[in-house]
């Protein structure tokens, strides 16, 4: 065989594994939403949860019978920050067992109670792989805010070919064209919209949001170019935590000005999330 035709036969045996590739169905994935700000992500046999707490620990009353689905045989776990509503020790340790994993940006795993837990740290914008063998989930720690000034994050997840970010209880903040940028766009991002206000011991009410107001959600989830704006972390004001008056109405409404696709999943709700569909379009 001359070299020409050597070469020929090169390229077209190259093209072959690409080919395949454009072809192979996306594996399947399951959102399920969790209490308050939590939830589940499932594909196969590996479930990764972030914020999860358990359903006793909401402050929305409905709440308190939804379960953490522990049927997986790979089970990790991501928390945005240290605070009770987000990070629930207890319900880690029976949701994880002996073997699963919880991973933390260095600067929370100063402040959370890990006793019990595995736990790997991560930093900033650092790829840790889910399980290590087969990466199912691939998550980055991205910078986020605090109302109350504490160590917090953002994760960024790819999984089963889809990228979504889940925002914790962020407020407003200068990194979201930068997150854009490197991740973006985004399938679903799951976002904090109850604007509260809170009074804690030397924390006054300022009369300033510490989380993302329902208008400011919808512009970071037109900024993230996402597919869809899942919103957590709202209905459950009192005395000492004052939310924004309306949140899903206003929320209709800009995401209808900013044509930005709006998914409600009340907690224990479930999304499964169709493999043909490619980042930017609609779901």
């Amino acid at each position: 065989m001359n070299p020409r035709s050597l070469l020929v036969l090169l390229v077209l045996l190259s093209s072959i594994p690409i080919a395949i590739a454009a072809d192979a169905p996306s594996p399947s994935l399951t959102l399920r939403r969790l209490p308050w700000a939590g939830i589940q992500l499932t594909t196969g046999n590996a479930t990764l949860l972030i914020d999860a707490i358990a359903g006793a620990r909401s402050p929305i009353a409905a709440d308190k019978d939804i379960a953490i689905d522990t049927t997986a045989t790979q089970r990790f776990a991501l928390a945005s920050h240290h605070h009770g509503d987000h990070y629930d020790r207890d319900a880690l340790l029976a949701a994880l067992g002996d073997r699963g994993l919880l991973v933390l940006q260095r600067a929370v795993a100063d402040w959370a109670d890990a006793r019990g837990l595995r736990v790997q740290l991560v930093e900033h914008y650092q790829p840790v792989m889910l399980p290590r063998s087969s990466a199912a989930f691939v998550a980055f720690a991205v910078p986020a805010a605090d109302g109350f000034g504490h160590p917090q994050v953002s994760w960024v997840i790819d999984v089963a070919g889809r990228r979504l970010l889940h925002a914790g209880d962020t407020p407003w903040h200068g990194h979201w064209w930068d997150i854009a940028r490197a991740y973006g766009p985004f399938d679903a991002v799951f976002l904090p919209v109850n604007g509260f206000r809170q009074t804690d011991a030397r924390i006054e009410d300022s009369g300033v949001p510490m989380s993302l107001m329902p208008e400011q959600a919808v512009e970071v989830a037109r900024i993230l170019k996402a597919r869809a704006l899942v919103p957590i972390h709202y209905g459950g004001g009192g005395e000492n935590y004052l939310e924004q008056d309306g949140i899903e109405g206003r929320l209709r409404t800009a995401a209808a000005k900013a044509s930005v696709t709006l998914r409600v999943l009340a907690a224990g709700e479930s999304w499964q999330m169709d493999a043909g569909v490619g980042r930017g379009e609609s779901p």
